[in-house]
């Protein structure tokens, strides 16, 4: 057995526990962020590390990816008006009632808007799912908040023309170039493969990096008195990841989906990407714009993990850890 073989073998195998025990690690790297608030340091860095993370992921997808809206074109825009309507709506109604502060506000607006993240296509497949349709939304709908981030920021007076160019610029940088390098990167086929697995864990490694970043960022700027406030949030985030796995469901049954785009449904109409508000946020508001988007990095593994395990128990075929 060759050596490149060995390495991809063992990169699949520790990537494989890392999705098994992902709730779990997701509580241990909350218990360093909340232990060790020193790695708030790192929190100017979380674009960069949105971009490495973008990278890491699409690069495990083709052009082919992209273009599959045209195949799936109602399904995909259906997916994706969850966060451009549904968790609006539920997001403005939220602070209306609790007339929250300025800046807490403008993080839940920042999360309601967060497109679908690449890792639902991975939970859909576990579950035994198709997750082509889970990866053209989430693909779709990561371009399209390059632009509705600054657009609807503007237009709802929580930024000036200048700051909503900037955010454009972030997003365009963290998110556009690296899909495209990824893309151009991702035609040599042949170099690619061998390092497939160590791309995966690399996404898997910074994605529960970034949460001990956010974690630490939180904690050094508003926790003791603020425990309350981190409460609320906790609450409006469980509703709206819900909110999301009901509108998933119920499009399934509208559109009469087989059971492994059911599934599909589920994930990417519920899932948030928390890492892209987060960056917007601790980029150019305060520290409160940061709470929403944290408290969803910590609560949806969780969130996620229950949903596998409840359609991996309705289904007679298990999926493959």
């Amino acid at each position: 057995m060759s050596i490149t073989k060995i390495q991809g073998n063992a990169g699949k195998s520790i990537h494989g526990n890392i999705r098994k025990y992902y709730g779990l690690l997701t509580v241990l790297c909350v218990i360093l962020g909340f232990t060790f608030p020193q790695f708030s340091i790192l929190s100017p860095y979380v674009p960069v590390l949105l971009a490495i993370l973008v990278f890491s992921m699409v690069i495990e997808h083709s052009v082919s990816d992209f273009t599959r809206i045209a195949a799936h074109p109602l399904k995909v825009l259906a997916l994706t008006s969850s966060n451009i309507i549904l968790y609006p709506i539920i997001g403005i109604l939220f602070g209306y009632f609790f007339m929250l502060q300025q800046d807490i506000y403008v993080g839940i607006i920042l999360l309601c808007f967060a497109p679908s993240p690449v890792v639902a296509a991975l939970w859909t497949e576990l579950s035994n799912g198709d997750g082509t349709i889970s990866v053209t939304t989430a693909l779709f709908s990561m371009m399209v908040s390059i632009l509705i981030y600054p657009v609807v920021l503007y237009f709802m007076g929580i930024a000036s023309p200048n700051l909503a160019i900037s955010i454009f610029e972030l997003l365009a940088l963290s998110i556009f170039a690296p899909a495209v390098i990824a893309l151009f990167l991702r035609l040599e086929e042949e170099k690619y493969v061998p390092a497939k697995n160590t791309i995966t864990l690399l996404s898997s490694f910074v994605g529960l990096f970034i949460i001990v970043v956010a974690v630490a960022h939180m904690a050094s700027k508003i926790m003791s008195s603020e425990f309350n406030l981190i409460l609320l949030i906790g609450v409006f985030v469980t509703i709206l990841l819900v909110a999301g796995f009901g509108y998933g469901y119920i499009l399934g049954k509208l559109f009469k989906v087989e059971k492994k785009d059911s599934i599909a449904f589920l994930y990417s109409s519920s899932m948030r990407d928390g890492i892209i508000p987060l960056s917007v946020a601790i980029t150019y508001f305060s520290s409160n714009a940061t709470v929403a988007s944290t408290i969803l990095l910590i609560v949806m593994p969780f969130l996620v993990v229950g949903v596998y395990y409840m359609v991996r128990g309705s289904s007679q075929d298990y999926p493959v850890d």
